[in-house]
């Protein structure tokens, strides 16, 4: 439990500054330093720790320096199970429910504030919710049975854009990106494989007819994209560059696969043996293999940081300048100025696949080097670019001669990184038995529930910091629809649905983005759930 300081000055606190943490009665319960962490984003980062206190309650933190009060929060909630009291019905029903009601196509679930309805975004929202039903353990039978409708409903809508691309003459096994468009796209295709072979696992004792057709939309998925890809459309690819943080005026290459596509395919490949496939073993440690030998070596760190991954294999097309992928890449469903090749580009090092594999097939003969692999990425990049910022969020990735940024090349804010950071944060605190991921965690959750860098508010203006979940929490901001448990955008460093070239100088949360989109509130559901399941096995979630 962390409360964060933040001042445009250097020396807004003394070194002798602490907190007190009073009870509802107004009883000082702990006490400590308020310390300074130092500057970022061009402000000044002071934290008070005051994890220990282990009563629930409401209590009250002042910031005091000397006898001055600088500061006094609103009531702070301590207890068990906080976020998920407030979070999981709300957004897994009544969000979902309402959205399904809105729907264009009367399939699935109006998705962002316009009524769009992306396929990857439902892919997302529908692997979150699986991600509810496999971990959470507590589920009354009446909330699983939802859960499982919620999971076949927006199923319904990726299947009906399979089936569309087919119509089209597009191909067998292909989807559409949107019902309207005409638009492949690898990674879709690629993550509708995965996960049709999820649901179909999922779903095969309680709606056996649809996993019995989910099954087939998963191999077909996987075959045509193994067949066919990369995709690679022709247009103008004003964007591209921006978000890759490749060259300017750079293309993508035809003959080349992103990465986070390659980790996709190796994840459905997973999910289809899970599903009972079990000639997609080998074709999951094949894909496995091509996505290792794209991780960056130690010798050649970005700034201290080593074992993410390059985008691709060969960068002769880039002049030589070799780029690693970034966090999210998704800018926009409408096909102009190169949106088309990073539409859906949601997962952020997602490796979740390849922790699978050691799970499966702990004595494979490459299991040792997916384990070096993780463990490259883990220590190498991932805990270490967290712990770069006061609140451990993900960066947005290194980008060539400007360094690690966070909120630059973005279309609009992408809270879904954080979330699925969170996910990945416990993934490796259970992979590795290392607390220090837990931490990286909780900041992910907590940024978005609202210990966060804050909007400029008030007169005078201050920062203050908000709840991204509307209608939850008491201070919420967000959300075009009002829908209740909308995940909105979240900060970004260029105006929603604009986007600036990636500068260290301009590298600030500046904006808040408040459209609120279902790729950002079902992960932030999942983390949840996989928190919960943690908290309860005492750090050892099954």
């Amino acid at each position: 439990m962390r409360a964060i300081v933040r001042s445009d000055e250097e020396h807004y606190l003394s070194s002798a500054a602490e907190f007190k943490l009073l009870d509802c009665e107004g009883e000082q319960v702990i006490a400590g330093p308020v310390r300074m962490w130092g500057q970022k984003w061009k402000s000044w980062w002071w934290v008070a720790d005051f994890s220990g206190v282990r009563a629930k309650g409401e209590y009250v933190l002042l910031v005091m320096d000397g006898q001055t009060e600088v500061a006094r929060s609103d009531p702070i909630v301590v207890g068990r199970s906080v976020l998920w009291s407030n979070c999981f019905k709300t957004i897994a029903f009544d969000f979902l429910d309402t959205r399904a009601k809105q729907a264009r196509t009367r399939k699935g679930w109006k998705d962002c504030g316009s009524d769009l309805q992306e396929f990857s975004s439902h892919v997302v929202a529908v692997d979150g919710l699986c991600d509810v039903v496999e971990t959470y353990a507590d589920l009354t039978p009446n909330e699983r049975h939802k859960l499982l409708e919620q999971i076949v409903n927006g199923c319904t809508y990726l299947a009906h854009l399979q089936d569309k691309a087919e119509q089209l003459g597009l191909g067998r096994g292909a989807v559409l990106h949107e019902d309207r468009q005409d638009h492949i796209v690898t990674g879709n295709v690629a993550k509708g494989a995965m996960i049709f072979a999820r649901a179909s696992r999922l779903l095969k004792t309680s709606h056996a007819d649809k996993s019995a057709e989910y099954l087939p939309r998963a191999d077909l998925a996987f075959q045509w994209i193994a067949k066919h890809g990369p995709i690679v459309n022709e247009e103008e690819q004003k964007f591209y560059p921006h978000v890759h943080g490749a060259p300017i005026g750079s293309r993508p290459p035809k003959d080349q696969w992103m990465t986070r596509d390659l980790a996709m395919m190796a994840r459905a490949a997973v999910e289809l043996y899970k599903a009972g496939r079990q000639e997609y073993k080998k074709i999951a440690v094949a894909y496995a293999d091509r996505v290792m030998n794209r991780q960056v070596p130690q010798d050649q760190s970005e700034d201290g940081l080593y074992g993410h991954f390059y985008t691709y294999d060969d960068f002769t097309s880039f002049g030589g300048v070799r780029f690693t992928e970034k966090a999210n890449i998704h800018c926009g469903a409408w096909s102009k100025q190169g949106r088309i090749y990073n539409k859906g580009g949601h997962y952020p090092h997602y490796l979740l696949g390849l922790i699978e594999m050691v799970d499966l097939w702990p004595e494979h003969a490459q299991a040792e080097k997916w384990k070096r692999c993780l463990w490259n990425f883990a220590y190498g990049y991932f805990l270490p670019a967290c712990q770069r910022s006061p609140f451990l969020i993900l960066p947005a990735g290194y980008y060539h001669n400007e360094g690690l940024l966070y909120f630059s090349s973005w279309y609009h804010g992408h809270n879904n990184i954080y979330a699925f950071a969170a996910s990945l944060a416990l993934e490796f605190e259970k992979f590795f038995k290392d607390a220090r991921f837990r931490q990286i965690a909780v900041g992910n959750l907590q940024w978005i529930a609202g210990l966060n860098c804050g909007v400029t508010e008030g007169n005078p203006p201050g920062y203050v910091p908000v709840s991204m979940v509307s209608g939850i929490g008491r201070r919420y901001r967000g959300s075009w629809t009002r829908i209740s448990g909308s995940v909105c955008n979240g900060f970004s460093a260029s105006e929603q649905f604009r986007m600036a070239r990636p500068a260290a100088n301009a590298d600030l949360p500046r904006y808040f983005d408040d459209e609120a989109y279902i790729a950002h509130s079902l992960p932030y559901l999942a983390a949840i759930a996989r928190w919960e399941a943690y908290q309860k096995s005492d750090g050892n979630p099954k």
